[in-house]
């Protein structure tokens, strides 16, 4: 891959996750710019939106066993090819490989769409598939675009085992864009993101990131000078998480050992008022899970009550981002739908702070973790692990 190939690749990843429009991908990237075809009812798409249309199809063909979605979805030559349990190498044509499907019972699967790849009228893509047999699947397509329509013409694929009690944690974000509804633009906090990730990873544990609405979410705050940070970046997989969130129906509470609300402005948005999240975080909690936020992200925790209605942190210490490090007076702060020190404390929370910024200031109160600003995002996520295992 020749260096300009490289840097548009990287560009694609970064701009999708900010949520740059595709047609300026294309542009700033100055790579071949993606095909527009007109429908017949006159409306245009893109050639990456066609192939998103068209795995969409196979997914939901898939998961709700319609036949007619994967033919729409498989090229006549279709072919399948898996090695399986024995060794062999296994083919199946598209038909055969329908006939799976046939019996009209929905299946327990969701899936996303990782990657798209295409170069002119050939394409590559990946998705990733949880089924109910806890296997995790990941799915390689290749596409042709026939008869001016993209169509799968291969797929293979691989699939590994997920414990039903894995050391998983739930990482809760934000898709808010701006402030309110400002101009000034919001981002999820890119180091309380990647610092905490990495230490959950290199301690054994799966990272899996929930929005509102899932998909692509914004972020900022980011230093490349950090080599955290720098590594995480340019790193195509992790990137693909984040825009990739799973939606709130994606997620099986009893999968989680930990939640982890990150910061940044986006955070005070969307978040807090999202029952399927309430309900979710409240399952992890009420099976003995850890509710952790770092900086903003305590923002996301205010509404969260127990299985008698009281919130989860009535009488423990909490701590988060406190007015007194805001501008009270700035157009940012008052697009915030409330201030967290206030709405913790007027849910029955003991709101404690540091008055000095950025000295690594957290609190673990029973099975919740908060950390004041970006500084104590380590110890935060440190906190989070020592509370598991003490359960």
């Amino acid at each position: 891959m020749s260096p300009h190939r490289s840097l548009s690749v990287i560009l694609l990843n970064i701009c999708l996750v900010l949520g740059v429009p595709e047609q300026a991908i294309a542009s700033a990237a100055s790579s071949t710019p993606a095909t527009e075809v007109k429908t017949q009812a006159g409306s245009s798409y893109t050639d990456t939106e066609q192939v998103t249309r068209t795995l969409t199809d196979y997914l939901e063909g898939t998961a709700n066993s319609e036949p007619e979605k994967l033919r729409r979805a498989f090229h006549p030559d279709f072919k399948l090819y898996v090695v399986n349990e024995a060794n062999e190498l296994v083919t199946r044509s598209g038909e055969q490989y329908i006939m799976n499907f046939n019996n009209g019972k929905k299946n327990n699967r969701v899936g996303r769409i990782l990657s798209i790849d295409i170069e002119n009228n050939a394409a590559m893509a990946k998705v990733e598939v949880l089924a109910q047999n806890q296997r995790q699947y990941t799915d390689y397509f290749m596409l042709m675009k026939y008869q001016g329509a993209w169509k799968i013409v291969q797929k293979s694929y691989t699939w590994k085992e997920i414990p039903k009690q894995g050391n998983k944690i739930l990482f809760v974000t934000s898709n808010q864009h701006t402030y309110g509804n400002t101009n000034l633009n919001a981002a999820n906090h890119f180091a309380e993101i990647v610092i905490a990730y990495d230490i959950f990873r290199k301690n054994g544990y799966t990272v899996d990131f929930v929005s509102p609405q899932g998909g692509a979410i914004p972020l900022g705050y980011i230093e490349t000078s950090n080599s955290i940070q720098k590594a995480h970046l340019y790193d195509t997989d992790f990137m693909r998480m984040l825009k990739n969130t799973f939606k709130p129906t994606q997620i099986n509470a009893s999968d989680y050992k930990a939640v982890y609300y990150s910061g940044g402005g986006s955070a005070m948005f969307g978040v807090a008022d999202n029952k399927e999240i309430q309900n979710i975080v409240g399952q992890i909690y009420g099976n003995g899970g850890v509710v952790s936020a770092i900086c903003h992200g305590t923002a996301g925790i205010v509404n969260l009550k127990d299985s008698s209605g009281k919130s989860i942190f009535s009488n423990k210490k909490i701590t988060g981002f406190p007015d007194i490090f805001e501008n009270t007076n700035a157009e940012y702060y008052k697009t915030f739908p409330f201030s967290i020190d206030k709405e913790i404390i007027r849910n029955g929370g003991d709101f404690v702070y540091s008055k000095k910024f950025g000295n690594n200031f957290f609190i673990t109160d029973g099975n919740i973790v908060t950390g004041q600003d970006p500084s104590a995002t380590a110890s935060v996520a440190q906190q989070v692990i020592k509370t598991i295992q003490k359960n």
